[in-house]
């Protein structure tokens, strides 16, 4: 008895192009053939299957749900970046009064505070560059606008950066003691093989920090 003929399985298109970019974070000694053939014929099979690229999605999703998060008071980075904004603002409002709209410092904090509102609020990285240049901006404003306020302008400054500022604290210590030391992990961990070809074929890419980009 003979057994019918199987059909022969092809991997075409977008999936060639995945286990090709996979294939390029093979061991050096894996990438010879039919060695790394082999290699990627079993990660596609775990992948398929489910095994391991749905535990590293999993960790990946967590790690990013860090970012997100809010404890049981309602405060997290987002929610702290979101009160920072309303102070700036209002405080951007207060120095177009004493500087003039056309004011420099001010065009650049309102360019700064708008490319903010824009950022993904699911991006770590796109975010810390708004929230840097936001940061820097704002600066500026207040002490241009704080050398030319007049007598009951200067408190409420005063106390519009101060809100401001004590945000930006609570920003940065929430992203270097919890999101950012847990996206480091994470990142270490989807770095070794066979985790890194798994997350090539899963699609499953580093969890952005909450940090400056490497240029």
């Amino acid at each position: 008895m003979q057994l019918e003929q199987q059909e022969t399985f092809e991997i075409t298109g977008p999936q060639l192009e995945v286990l090709g970019r996979a294939e390029s974070k093979l061991p050096a000694p894996a990438r010879k053939k039919p060695v790394a053939a082999l290699a990627l014929a079993a990660l596609a099979l775990v992948s398929v299957l489910g095994i391991g690229g749905v535990k590293l999605r999993m960790r990946y999703d967590r790690t990013l749900a860090l970012y997100t998060r809010t404890d049981e008071y309602g405060n997290g980075i987002l929610q702290d970046q979101d009160a920072q904004a309303d102070a700036a603002a209002s405080l951007i409002r207060l120095g177009e009064r004493i500087l003039g709209e056309q004011d420099e410092t001010v065009a650049r904090a309102r360019n700064a505070l708008d490319g903010w509102n824009a950022s993904d609020k699911q991006d770590p990285a796109e975010q810390y560059d708004c929230n840097a240049e936001l940061y820097s901006a704002v600066g500026d404003l207040y002490l241009a606008a704080d050398q030319a306020a007049g007598e009951g302008e200067t408190a409420q400054l005063e106390a519009l950066y101060a809100e401001f500022t004590s945000r930006q604290a609570l920003i940065e210590r929430a992203a270097a003691n919890t999101y950012n030391p847990a996206a480091e992990s994470y990142n270490s961990a989807a770095d070794w093989f066979p985790a890194n070809l798994i997350g090539a074929l899963w699609g499953v890419e580093e969890a952005p920090l909450f940090a400056p980009g490497a240029d």
